[in-house]
C-alpha cells in the first residue's frame, strides 16, 4: 500500500475512534440516586430453622445522596414481636441487628431506618448481606426472614 493511502486509513481510523469515544456517556442505572431492593420473606432461610406458614415481602429504596434506607414490608399469618434489619456475612447465617423498625402493625411496617447508612453498611447492602427478620414470642430469633437483594436492572 502506498504511504498516502496508509495515512488516509490511519486518519479515518482516528476519526472513528474519536467519534466512538466522544459518544460514550456516563448514564444508566448507576447514575440514579435511588437504588431499589426487595425481599421475599418466609421461614425457609431462618437460623435456627422455624416452620411457619407466615410469609411476606419487602420493598426497599436506598437514597445515595441522603444515605437513607426506606422500607415497606408486608406480611401475613404472623403477629410480630419485632421487625429488624440485620447483617450477616455470609448472608445466610444469623447476624447482628442493625436497625429495629418502628411500628409494626398486624400486616406491615413502613418507614425509614433510624439513621443514615455508613459507607460500610452501604457496601453490605449492595452485596446482599442485609436481611429483614420478623420475630415472634414463640421464635425469638426469627419466625420468617428474607434476604434484601438489589432489584433487577433493565437497560
Amino acid at each position: 500500500m502506498k504511504k498516502p493511502m496508509k495515512r488516509f486509513l490511519l486518519f479515518m481510523t482516528g476519526i472513528a475512534m474519536f467519534g466512538m469515544m466522544s459518544s460514550c456517556k456516563e448514564e444508566g442505572p448507576h447514575e440514579d440516586n435511588i437504588v431499589k431492593f426487595s425481599a421475599t420473606i418466609n421461614s425457609a432461610p431462618t437460623v435456627p430453622k422455624s416452620v411457619s406458614a407466615a410469609q411476606g415481602s419487602g420493598a426497599f429504596e436506598y437514597n445515595k445522596t441522603t444515605k437513607e434506607l426506606s422500607y415497606n414490608i408486608s406480611y401475613k399469618d404472623i403477629t410480630p414481636a419485632t421487625v429488624t434489619i440485620n447483617f450477616a456475612n455470609p448472608g445466610y447465617e444469623r447476624g447482628a441487628i442493625l436497625f429495629t423498625l418502628a411500628g409494626p402493625t398486624a400486616t406491615q411496617v413502613v418507614g425509614k431506618a433510624n439513621q443514615p447508612l455508613t459507607a460500610e453498611q452501604q457496601a453490605w447492602l449492595i452485596q446482599g448481606l442485609f436481611y429483614v427478620n420478623i420475630t415472634t414470642a414463640q421464635n425469638i430469633y426469627g419466625e420468617i426472614r428474607g434476604q434484601i437483594l438489589p432489584d433487577k436492572i433493565s437497560y
